[in-house]
């Protein structure tokens, strides 16, 4: 067998919406809503410009089971010139767009081989083979596979190359519907010697040999796909290794940061931190068009800083303007406010709840000299009934603390900012 190249991809969901975006611009409003298209394009003219010998593509390359036109038209455009240049395309179909509904217009198109919903072979130059190269793969008949399509694979004798394609769950990965769910164990145990994986959305590769790898999806529709997304180039060598190496497609890119913003003590300072943070974000001109960038703030921020990251604060509006100037325009999605005010028990101390009681208390007993010293003398004794005495340090021993009233003072306060950061910290959990 001579060296092989293909190009593996899956999860294109042509026709497929970007979701959360609150503001834009009309240029990046137009290269949002063309964003897959795009992606699926570059596809198409890396596998030419590449001189692959077949694409393999598993599962969800449409959004949905009722397509539209311009997604339809899209794909049979990239099919019919992956033909003009010799490349076919071996298609395992997945939950999103699965064989009882896939338009009967796009199953015919020239160099398509579109797999059942039982495992089938096909091989380079013929229908069917069991010599040489051979792609087996299996389609979802349905939206809904719970069965364990891999194990039902198996390698033919006389193979040079075996090589799968299907739409799965490999291992139960909780961030996706446990379709056509198996283990490696099940793809090692089929004898194939590449897997070309879909339905995961992030590209990973799961096993080195035989190579399992998952294609992710083509391009990101929501904060929760971050990072470059695309397809594998995989090259065979002549001795039967294979090797891949991840072409990123997306000409969107999502991304999270999470910055402190204890030190803002201006809202221009807080502007400057994300612009030098989101700005190192971008790769370059030649790999995306555009950033969208989701931001998450921690730390303690002070009150006017805070008024200037509210939804109709100024800060949005500002970064926005100045970023998309930047050589590859930057969109700030949305910020997270994981941050905890100043402390500042003044503003808390008169309201009505458990942190302001404690407050109030913790005022008390800075205030109230006997009340501490009878505290202090009480847990004196109870340290005192576990150890002895002659192992107490003087300089830790509670009745020091009664010497210095600045430094019992010090230590309410600090234990009430440490109460209330803690408290402010649980509220922000939960409002996530």
């Amino acid at each position: 067998m001579s060296d092989l190249k293909f190009i593996h991809a899956a999860d294109t969901h042509l026709g497929r919406q970007f979701s959360g975006l609150q503001r834009t611009s009309p240029d990046l409003a137009n290269l949002f809503r063309r964003a897959g298209y795009s992606s699926w394009e570059k596809l198409v003219r890396t596998a030419v410009e590449r001189k692959v010998d077949f694409v393999s593509l598993a599962g969800d390359v449409f959004d949905g089971s009722h397509t539209t036109v311009k997604a339809r038209v899209a794909f049979m455009d990239g099919l019919q010139r992956l033909h003009e240049e010799g490349i076919p395309v071996f298609m395992a179909l997945g939950n999103h767009d699965p064989l009882r509904s896939f338009p009967d217009s796009l199953r015919s198109l020239p160099g398509l081989h579109i797999f059942g919903p039982d495992p089938e072979t096909r091989g380079l130059g013929q229908v069917e083979t069991t010599q040489g190269v051979i792609i087996s793969g299996a389609s979802f008949e349905r939206s809904v596979v719970t069965e364990n399509l891999a194990r039902k694979f198996s390698r033919d004798k006389g193979v040079d190359l075996a090589i799968g394609v299907l739409h799965a769950n490999v291992s139960g990965y909780s961030a996706h519907k446990d379709y056509a769910p198996c283990s490696l164990d099940d793809l090692r145990q089929a004898g194939m010697d590449i897997w070309c994986l879909g339905h995961v959305h992030s590209a990973r590769v799961l096993w080195e040999a035989p190579l399992i790898l998952y294609a992710g999806t083509s391009q990101g529709a929501h904060a929760g796909e971050t990072g470059p997304k695309g397809c594998y180039l995989v090259t065979v060598e002549s001795g039967g290794k294979a090797s891949e190496e991840f072409l990123p497609l997306a000409p969107v890119r999502w991304e999270k940061i999470e910055l402190d913003a204890t030190d803002a003590a201006a809202p221009e300072d807080l502007l400057e931190s994300v612009e030098t943070a989101c700005a190192g974000l971008v790769p370059g001109p030649e790999q995306i068009e555009a950033l969208v960038v989701r931001i998450n703030l921690t730390g303690i921020l002070s009150r006017h800083v805070a008024e200037a990251i509210r939804p109709d604060g100024e800060i949005h509006e500002m970064l926005a303007e100045r970023m998309a100037r930047l050589t590859v325009p930057v969109f700030p999605e949305s910020f997270c406010d994981s941050t905890r005010p100043e402390f500042d028990p003044e503003s808390i101390i008169e309201d009505e709840g458990f942190l302001p009681e404690f407050l109030r208390l913790c005022q008390t007993s800075m205030e109230d000299q006997t009340r501490i010293g009878d505290l202090v003398r009480e847990i004196r004794l109870d340290l005192s009934k576990r150890v002895n005495r002659t192992y107490i340090d003087p300089d830790i021993d509670p009745l020091k603390l009664l010497e210095g009233k600045d430094a019992l003072r010090d230590l309410i306060n600090k234990a009430a900012e440490e109460v209330t950061s803690a408290f402010f910290e649980l509220s922000a959990a939960d409002k996530g």
